[in-house]
């Protein structure tokens, strides 16, 4: 199974426009297409104008086929009017020797991530509205791999199945590509979030796996625990998303004859 990401900033106070076109139009479209067993909009709860598309899919081969078909393109000419315009500007010279300036077109982010888990369990367990989602991106060092991937399978994910709130948790395992492990979690509720982070459990559990992380990040953590250090450490190393389902909808398999 593939889970496709496509990020993207929108005009302010927009949403319900968006919305509308994603569930009456894009949802759809998308229904249609062969290997696409879901698709939901998501929206950032800090940066409430950046929109996230989540589709999973059955194989690679059948989102590049999607993508080559000119679906993909006409689903992003409907989206591409509640896009936020960029601030920056291209300058040029034109043939006449004049300097000409044109804005600069917003460009999306598109992340594709292999997923190994049983495709039934996650299409079920994933929400089609009003649900919370939490994505958490580690940087891992060289050889850590597999001693990360243990310890998350056999002492994070137990954990996590005990806490308020938290309806599922799987790991996509994207090391090969950016040496990055993600932790994916379905949440009831965004107060369960919270309440996991402000209570020390999210600390607890990431400390069984500190050892494995990126040396920047270890270097943080041994800064913050000096006591009286005041020295901030700003680190892609991990990188955490809370993210609410605005809507979504599972797609049954599609058989053709």
């Amino acid at each position: 199974m593939l889970m496709r990401l496509v990020e993207a900033r929108l005009k302010p106070k927009i949403l319900d426009g968006l919305e509308s076109i994603y569930r009456d139009k894009i949802m759809p479209q998308l229904e249609q297409i062969p290997g696409c067993v879901f698709a939901g909009l998501l929206q950032d709860i800090k940066e409430t104008n950046q929109l996230v598309s989540l589709t999973l899919w059955e194989s690679e081969k059948q989102v590049r086929d999607y993508v080559e078909s000119g679906i993909f393109q006409k689903n992003l000419d409907l989206v591409t009017p509640f896009m936020e315009e960029s601030s920056e500007w291209k300058i040029q010279l034109t043939k006449d020797d004049v300097l000409s300036y044109e804005p600069v077109k917003q460009e999306l982010t598109i992340k594709s991530y292999p997923v190994k888990v049983d495709m039934q369990t996650v299409t079920q367990e994933i929400p089609t509205n009003r649900k919370y989602l939490r994505i958490l991106s580690l940087n891992l060092m060289q050889g850590m791999e597999a001693e990360f991937k243990e310890i998350y399978h056999d002492e994070i994910q137990k954990e996590l199945k005990k806490v308020n709130g938290c309806r599922y948790a799987f790991l996509i395992d994207n090391y090969e590509e950016n040496k990055e492990m993600i932790s994916f979690t379905i949440w009831d509720d965004l107060q369960s979030v919270e309440l996991y982070e402000q209570q020390g459990m999210f600390k607890s559990l990431l400390e069984k796996v500190q050892h494995t992380l990126a040396e920047l990040y270890q270097w943080k953590m041994s800064l913050e625990s000096k006591e009286g250090s005041a020295i901030s450490v700003t680190s892609r190393d991990i990188d955490v998303s809370k993210l609410a389902v605005v809507t979504g909808k599972k797609f049954k398999p599609k058989e053709f004859f």
